[in-house]
């Protein structure tokens, strides 16, 4: 029996010996179709009704499944519903999240963290850590076992539709940094970390929740780049693994198969050839990139045989026990193979605290799950903020001929709530989102000219406001409302783009951008701004740094993740 489960010893998390006789006795008891079952995680949110949660009750009786992957609702609702779920399962629920800037990416009333491009551009990553370890704590305080963080893609497509923003950046050196400290903040708190997307998604151009993506590189070209911080966090310790929906001909020729079901890929590539001894989830099988492909049943059929461990969020659990039990019979996968499978999982539940679940209290959750958040995105969002060209980018308060241009582009509901229609005028404004401006017309002796203009005026507007602006010596320019992804060039249309660059060339300019930096790809003359000043994102937070940039009260410590066009190069600031 020793050498039988010898294999225990390898797993990047320690387990002694008393939760190996628990997880090989839980196992033992289990019939083919339960074991089965515990491989199977399906989707639940707090916010539906009573018909979701009887069809998750229905699930758990009849099939025993071993996990829940929780998406939007309220932390209270989700607290209620996993004490619930946990009483009627057999076996405690492993219960995941996808929530890569914390439960705020999901959970009503809780405040998010930055986004991973945010991050990217903090020099140090110790507080990388500390933010990962903050994550752990809420997760914990609500009874979530695994994170689906981070992100370790390096994304070097500018117009990448699905990671850009999630990713860190460019360089593989820093993504690899940058993972680490957020998985050891984690895994330090008992919260599983689950790099993903195995072998990368970095360099790509379709989202996978919609189609299948190509990645046609080989096996070298995938070491050099893509590989790199996989390897580096599984010498680090990483617990799990999360694959890609990926098409990559160079490693299986195999016509359209997604890389999460390709053999060659998650047991020949990730768990042979790299050594990955840990968890190993496939992304959402729900996707389009396998969904449009197979069968209901297939695809988790052809997921076990390529060498994941835990299938998350099927839809037809039944189909799906039918066909791996028909399998075995087939002689496809062994049933001792799905034993070491369930196993492994159990192994994992234990490291969780699971083999005796013990309910979570309702009391103060939100408050305590938000505790201590304010101050560490303060510092987080301070760090992350990046000058580009700094020359001492202050403007004395008593500058008496300057221009206060506020530009909005073609965007989304920002961080900060939606925006309204903007057009020109003068006068302080009584917008919630120009919190920036109006910090201005406070801090300036003499009040400034304040011009604000909607990306749909610019057709119309652009002349006489290029007309006006000649007459300053100083012009702000704060770009807001930014796209957060590439869709339609992040907002940045094409009179948008042609208007900046006018202006740029024409006057001394200190530009102040509240968003994705891959949109200043869209704008020429860059290199002839006085000063350009990126935040990443827009919310309190940013508004208030940018402000205390631009007045000489804070010094932007940023480095910037990612390349724009030709001048700036990521990690490293352009004095030009």
């Amino acid at each position: 029996m020793k050498e039988q489960y010898s294999w225990i010893d390898d797993l990047p998390i320690r387990i002694g010996k008393k939760g190996k006789e628990w997880a090989i006795a839980q196992m033992r008891s289990m019939s083919l179709g339960q074991k089965i079952g515990q491989l199977i995680h399906i989707a639940a949110w707090s916010n539906k009704s009573q018909v979701h949660i009887d069809d998750i009750t229905h699930l758990i009786h009849e099939y025993g499944i071993g996990g829940l992957i929780f998406f939007q609702g309220s932390p209270e609702r989700q607290a209620q519903q996993t004490n619930y779920y946990q009483s009627i399962s057999k076996v405690s629920l492993m219960i995941s999240i996808d929530a890569e800037w914390g439960l705020g990416m999901r959970l009503d009333g809780v405040e998010a963290f930055p986004y991973q491009l945010t991050l990217g551009a903090i020099k140090e990553s110790g507080i990388i850590c500390e933010m990962g370890a903050t994550v752990g704590k809420q997760l914990k305080r609500l009874g979530v076992n695994v994170n689906f963080a981070p992100v370790i893609d390096i994304n070097t497509n500018p117009n990448n539709p699905v990671i850009n923003f999630r990713s860190f950046g460019e360089n593989k050196t820093e993504v690899a940094t940058r993972g680490i400290s957020y998985m050891k903040g984690m895994q330090n708190e008992g919260v599983l970390a689950c790099a993903k997307h195995f072998p990368g998604h970095g360099d790509t151009d379709a989202d996978s929740h919609k189609e299948l993506p190509l990645l046609d590189k080989s096996l070298a070209e995938l070491v050099e780049t893509e590989l790199y911080p996989f390897k580096k966090l599984i010498e680090n310790g990483v617990g799990s693994i999360m694959t890609a929906h990926l098409h990559i001909p160079q490693l299986d020729s195999f016509t359209l198969r997604a890389s999460t079901l390709s053999p060659k890929i998650v047991d020949g590539l990730l768990k042979n050839k790299m050594n990955f001894k840990g968890l190993v989830f496939t992304d959402a099988l729900d996707m389009k990139a396998v969904s449009d492909y197979y069968k209901p049943g297939y695809a988790d059929v052809e997921a076990l045989k390529a060498g994941n461990d835990i299938l998350v969020f099927v839809n037809h659990v039944s189909d799906a026990i039918k066909a791996i039990k028909k399998a075995i019979r087939n002689r496809e996968i062994s049933e001792n193979e799905i034993e070491r499978r369930c196993l492994k999982q159990l192994l994992y539940k234990y490291w969780m605290g699971l083999s005796e679940f013990e309910p979570i209290e309702f009391s103060n959750i939100v408050s305590e799950i938000n505790d201590q958040t304010a101050e560490l995105n303060h510092r987080l969002y301070e760090k992350s903020i990046t000058s580009l060209k700094f020359n001492d980018v202050k403007i004395s308060k008593n500058e008496k001929s300057i221009a206060i241009l506020s530009v909005y582009a073609d965007g989304d509901t920002v961080e900060i709530g939606q925006l309204a229609h903007h057009t020109l005028l003068k006068g302080k404004s009584n917008r919630k989102h120009d919190y920036f401006e109006s910090q201005l017309l406070d801090y300036f002796e003499t009040q400034p000219e304040i011009i604000n203009l909607n990306y749909n005026d610019m057709e119309e507007l652009q002349s006489s406001v290029l007309l006006k602006l000649q007459k300053f010596n100083v012009v702000i320019i704060a770009v807001h409302s930014i796209k957060l992804k590439a869709v339609k060039n992040f907002g940045i249309t094409e009179n948008l783009s042609q208007f900046l660059s006018k202006i740029i060339a024409m006057q001394k300019c200190e530009l102040v951008f509240f968003g994705n930096p891959y949109a200043l790809n869209r704008i020429n003359n860059l290199e002839k701004a006085e000063s350009i000043l990126i935040t990443y994102q827009e919310n309190k937070y940013t508004l208030d740094a940018a402000f205390r940039v631009i007045t000489g009260q804070l010094e932007p410590e940023g480095i910037l993740p990612v390349s724009i066009n030709k001048n700036f190069t990521a990690n490293s600031i352009s004095t030009q």
